[in-house]
């Protein structure tokens, strides 16, 4: 049967308690140093490779820019842990309010630029046209000049199923459409 918290707890003197307080106290403040010195060496580490280049003429080999990039990540790393560190510390609400005001601020850069989509330009397309279009001729309009960004495998079946679901645009014959 697996131990609880509380009956780990219940097994320790208070003077282990404060021991392990003070254990984990050190070990934050440890890492912290830590994680700035890695950031220091990693920009000695990138100034002298700038060095050794000016010197040899030669630019840093792909292995020299695995490394740099793996170091970045290290730092970024443990950056984020001292981070949750001391949110854990300073609580969540600070925190809270920051999220809070970044996604505002998303909401707001969305909403000043307006969502291009498949039918939109579909419409244009043929509004600019003035007559029926055949499907294969919007369909190469809208990939010759990349008017929508898609990530579907098959951009095709994306057109069809806008086409046929679009109340702006109006099937005429087999494969022809119009505004």
């Amino acid at each position: 049967m697996p131990r609880t918290k509380a009956s780990l707890l219940a097994g320790m003197s208070a003077a282990d308690l404060r021991k392990m307080a003070d254990s984990k106290e050190q070990l934050e403040k440890l890492e912290g140093a830590k994680a700035k010195l890695s950031k220091d060496l990693a920009q000695v580490d990138k100034e002298i490779a700038k060095l050794l280049n000016s010197l040899t003429g030669r630019k840093p080999t792909r292995k020299k820019a695995g490394r740099e990039r793996v170091a970045k990540k290290r730092v970024a790393k443990a950056a984020a842990k001292k981070k949750a560190q001391v949110k854990r510390k300073t609580g969540k609400k600070a925190v809270a309010k920051k999220a809070t005001k970044k996604r505002v601020a998303k909401k707001a850069a969305a909403k000043k630029t307006p969502r291009v989509t498949v039918e939109s330009v579909v419409v244009g397309l043929l509004k600019g046209k003035k007559k029926p279009m055949a499907f294969q001729d919007i369909l190469s309009t809208i990939q010759k000049k990349k008017l929508v960004t898609s990530k579907s495998k098959n951009f095709g079946n994306v057109l069809r199923r806008t086409l046929s679901t679009s109340k702006k645009v109006k099937r005429v014959s087999r494969g022809m459409y119009r505004a």
